[in-house]
């Protein structure tokens, strides 16, 4: 697993090794710096590791929870959407159910006995300081389990993929960058199930350079 602190200063002597270091710092300091990182420690929400290493869910909103048990928490207006204050700001939450997994903007209304897999949340335009904001305060309750890869990141700059994936306690949270059809970036905060994590984590092992560190 991998875990790793940024700082202001996009020089590879913030790069600072905790389990391993990666296995080029070289590519790694260019990831970073494109990014352009800039550390905010604040409090996202009152979720936390359990001691099985799962992920609840985020807040009041738990993974597993039924359409009727999210209807009736304060700040959601249906079962699939939910508004609450974070940074300051009004953040929409977008709810995926089990049965609605293969389309999270379906029109079909969710089965009553399906269960919540997906909490994402819209954290508005992609800026130095709120992605950097973003990734201190995940990084600061989950461990980072997945960075991109050079492949990844290139694929991303170049354009023939419109979203860069940041990992955190083993899939089971994601920081993502979404290029929009125009051309601008926005963030999105992912907090999914067992089973989505664990469906990440095995694409995540296909996918990594054989040179890359286990």
């Amino acid at each position: 697993m991998v875990r790793r602190s940024f700082k202001t200063n996009c020089s590879l002597k913030h790069l600072r090794k905790e389990h391993h270091m990666f296995a080029s710092v070289q590519r790694v300091t260019r990831v970073v710096c494109s990014l352009v990182l800039v550390p905010f420690m604040v409090a996202l929400g009152g979720t936390a590791l359990t001691q099985a290493n799962t992920i609840e869910g985020f807040g009041k909103l738990k993974l597993g929870m039924t359409p009727r048990e999210v209807e009736a928490l304060q700040g959601c207006s249906s079962n699939t959407e939910c508004l609450y204050d974070l940074f300051g700001k009004n953040r929409y939450f977008t709810l995926t159910y089990g049965a609605n997994e293969s389309n999270s903007h379906t029109e079909s209304p969710p089965s009553p006995t399906a269960e919540l897999t997906k909490i994402d949340i819209d954290m508005g335009n992609h800026t130095r300081e709120s992605f950097g904001e973003l990734y201190e305060t995940l990084a600061s309750q989950y461990p980072v389990s997945h960075v991109p890869t050079e492949s990844e990141d290139t694929r991303f700059q170049e354009g023939t993929d419109n979203e860069l994936i940041i990992g955190f306690a083993d899939g089971s949270v994601i920081l993502k960058i979404v290029r929009r059809p125009f051309g601008n970036l926005i963030l999105r905060v992912i907090y999914q199930d067992r089973a989505a994590a664990e469906a990440l984590r095995e694409y995540w092992e296909k996918t990594r350079p054989e040179s890359a560190p286990h």
